[in-house]
């Protein structure tokens, strides 16, 4: 049985879109740009979360954006202090989820801080794309986080890695129609293969009297997946919210009708789709699961 906690404030610091007007959503407060205040987005993920567990408090970061510039300007509009946190995490190893992660480094001042990953997180990435061929996507580099006093903690299991805080292991494919796109690629032993993103690590959080919250990078082998898996560690089955990426761009209008079903079976209280998830599969999300939909903006605090 994991440790349940108090509460989770969880703060948006990237995303691919932002819109100052929108009413805030039922759990949190939306950002309001000012006329010398700004927020900005990117294609990229990042979030900062606030654990209470117990009489204590922790923060962490998952994910970093693409950006050390932008992300390190919107954290000061958020009113975000770095130096404070606790544990750092990575979903994944695409630059637009640590492209931020050096800038953020130099701003805490090359303190000895935690950093979890799964296996093969530093490896180099390619897209190939139709009629361009392949696009180097660059790789973390172990070494430089090393010399800045990264202690690099990865995981092959579930592991708590603050009070009530837990990060998943390798995510089993289970669903029949959640696929990894052939045309994202790995360099291992010198070869560029089909990347199946085994090192790719969710977040969850299971709170008091509400049920679990669920965070995804990018969800490479399946948004369901990612919360079955879920589900299956912890042996809980109410659902409070999934957030993050779902990775549904360019995805068929048959697997994103499968997607929301079998979410929709799961009944999340809140379903908060972002960065990769796609246009089409957040209109379909916003139509279909209207009570439980949140469109997310840049900037946007969920306090669970």
């Amino acid at each position: 049985m994991i440790r349940e906690i108090e509460a989770l404030s969880l703060t948006c610091v990237v995303d691919n879109y932002h819109d100052s007007l929108r009413e805030d959503p039922p759990c949190g407060k939306r950002f309001r740009t000012k006329p010398s205040l700004s927020i900005y987005a990117e294609h990229g993920l990042s979030f900062y979360g606030v654990v209470k567990s117990g009489d204590r408090s922790y923060s962490f970061f998952f994910d970093f954006g693409v950006t050390g510039d932008l992300f390190l300007h919107n954290l000061k509009v958020l009113g975000i202090y770095p130096q404070k946190a606790d544990a750092l995490v990575l979903s994944h190893g695409h630059f637009d989820h640590y492209g931020g992660l050096m800038a953020l480094l130099e701003r805490i001042s090359y303190r000895p801080i935690p950093l979890y990953v799964g296996k093969s997180a530093f490896t180099r990435r390619f897209h190939e794309r139709k009629g361009e061929g392949l696009t180097d996507l660059g790789r973390l580099e172990r070494e430089k986080l090393e010399e800045m006093g990264v202690k690099i903690e990865e995981t092959e299991s579930e592991k708590e890695i603050l009070p009530g805080t837990y990060i998943t292991g390798l995510i089993e494919m289970e669903t029949p129609y959640e696929k990894i796109p052939e045309t994202l690629l790995v360099e291992k032993e010198g070869k560029i293969e089909r990347d199946y993103f085994e090192e790719e690590r969710a977040v969850f959080f299971s709170i008091k009297g509400k049920g679990l919250v669920i965070i995804s990078g990018c969800a490479h082998r399946g948004i369901v997946n990612t919360v079955k898996q879920v589900i299956k560690l912890t042996g809980i089955e109410k659902i409070h919210t999934i957030i993050g990426g779902f990775h549904l761009m360019g995805a068929s209008e048959e697997r994103i009708l499968k997607t929301i079903k079998d979410l929709k079976d799961l009944f999340p209280s809140y379903l908060i789709p972002m960065h990769c998830t796609g246009f089409e599969a957040s209109l379909l999300f916003s139509h279909m699961m209207k009570e439980n939909f949140i469109l997310n903006t840049v900037g946007t605090t969920y306090n669970f």
